[in-house]
C-alpha cells in the first residue's frame, strides 16, 4: 500500500471513529465480535450472490471503502455502482474470517482476514489474499460497515 493512501486511510479512520454519533448503549466486545462475524458472513453471501444492492446496504448510508485499487469509494449510490463492476470483472469467491474487533463507544473496529477471486492483467482468474481493517457502527437500523480497508501484501496484485 502506497504511503499516501495509508495516511488517507488513517485520517478516514480517525475522522469516522471522533464523529459517530451515539445511537445505542456502548457496545461490548461479544455484541461487536457477533455483528463483525455476521456482516462478514452477509458480505460474502451478497458476493456469491453478485448482489450489488446487498453489499451497499452493508454500508452505512455514508459508509466508505477504500478500493483494492486505491480510489475511495463513498455512499450507497457510489458503492453500487462500484460492485456492479466488481462483479461485472469477474470477481467471486469472496471469503472474510474475523480475526479480532475492539469496542469504541456504540461501534468499533475489526481485523479479519480475506481471500477473493479476481481477474490480473491478462483477464485470468486468481486467488488474492490480505487483510481487512473495517470500523463498525452500529446505528437505529442495527450494524454497518462504516469504513473498509482491504490491503494485499506487495507483489500479490494482479
Amino acid at each position: 500500500m502506497k504511503i499516501p493512501t495509508c495516511i488517507a486511510a488513517v485520517s478516514l479512520f480517525t475522522a469516522i471513529l471522533a464523529s459517530t454519533s451515539v445511537f445505542a448503549a456502548d457496545a461490548n466486545e461479544a455484541e461487536l465480535n457477533a455483528a463483525a462475524v455476521d456482516l462478514g458472513h452477509r458480505y460474502d453471501a451478497s458476493y456469491a450472490a453478485k448482489d450489488p444492492s446487498a453489499m451497499a446496504a452493508l454500508y452505512a448510508t455514508d459508509g466508505i471503502l477504500v478500493s483494492p485499487s486505491g480510489p475511495i469509494v463513498r455512499g450507497r449510490t457510489e458503492l453500487h455502482d462500484y460492485y456492479v463492476k466488481r462483479f461485472a470483472s469477474g470477481a467471486q469467491g469472496h471469503a472474510i474470517t474475523v480475526k479480532e474487533v475492539h469496542v469504541k463507544g456504540d461501534g468499533g473496529y475489526g481485523i479479519a482476514d480475506f481471500s477473493v477471486t479476481v481477474p490480473g492483467k491478462k483477464g485470468a482468474l486468481h486467488k488474492e489474499s490480505g487483510k481487512i481493517v473495517a470500523i463498525y457502527q452500529h446505528d437505529a437500523d442495527g450494524w454497518h460497515l462504516s469504513l473498509v480497508q482491504p490491503s494485499v501484501p506487495a507483489g500479490k496484485h494482479a
